[in-house]
């Protein structure tokens, strides 16, 4: 595995390891307590999908980075439309869930846009040859 791609993934999997830490923490307040038991999806479930989700994205980046620097932008952004339609069929359930308990699409979609900036920070690194 290229270093570039290495970085890439143990900086990824270290940030969403204590983001998951700090959401599996925050679950432990009595008063969000009951709730986390009606989630639909696991917190770590939605971990992973996004992780993985991410890793991917960042993988396809750094190797267009590499090849056609100009593109990165838009690949990016292509790329994102494709996580956000996955996204969409995985928090269907969730969307459609009853709204007396909101936490669970709170969570979903929190994670959903701490991976977004992770993904953003790192493209931004790469447009800007700081990786």
């Amino acid at each position: 595995m290229d270093k570039k791609y290495l970085s890439i993934f143990i900086k990824t999997a270290a940030t969403a390891a204590i983001l998951l830490i700090v959401n599996l923490l925050i679950y432990y307040i009595p008063s969000l307590q009951a709730q986390k038991v009606g989630f639909i999806y696991s917190i770590p479930v939605i971990y992973l999908f996004f992780f993985i989700f991410s890793v991917i994205i960042l993988g396809i980046l750094t190797k267009i980075s590499e090849k056609n620097e100009g593109q990165v932008g838009y690949a990016f952004l292509l790329l994102t439309s494709v996580k956000m339609a996955a996204s969409y069929f995985l928090a269907k359930p969730i969307i459609a869930k009853s709204i007396e308990f909101p936490t669970e699409k709170y969570n979903f979609f929190a994670v959903f846009v701490l991976f977004l900036a992770i993904e953003a920070y790192f493209t931004v690194r790469l447009l800007n040859n700081k990786q």
